[in-house]
């Protein structure tokens, strides 16, 4: 958890549907993630092979849909730091909770 406290109009933000769809996460051509919860379950859902391809060498697929399309550079960061799917799952679980608590829910 985070020391850092969220207020409820940056977690809806965080957590919304993009839009327009063309800048959803596409794990690969039958998995999309539009929001923040959808990306969570697909990253549970990837082979490992698919994780690598999106977070090989010098890039990080993950982190920079979630720095550059969702808007939250901390959780952005913790992708980065990530060595495997697991990793990337159970952050990303965790960090939709917390946004959940901001938002009540």
């Amino acid at each position: 958890m985070s020391d850092e406290k969220i207020e409820a109009d940056v977690a809806r933000i965080y957590l919304r549907d993009v839009e327009p769809m063309w800048k959803a996460f596409w794990f690969h051509m039958h998995l999309v993630a539009r929001n923040l919860e959808e990306f969570a379950a697909g990253m549970g859902e990837i082979s490992d092979d698919i994780f690598a391809y999106h977070s090989s060498g010098q890039k990080n697929d993950f982190a920079g849909w979630i720095q550059e399309v969702i808007g939250d550079s901390m959780l952005a960061r913790q992708l980065e730091a990530v060595g495997t799917k697991e990793e990337a799952a159970a952050a990303l679980r965790r960090r939709v909770a917390e946004l959940k608590r901001a938002l009540g829910r």
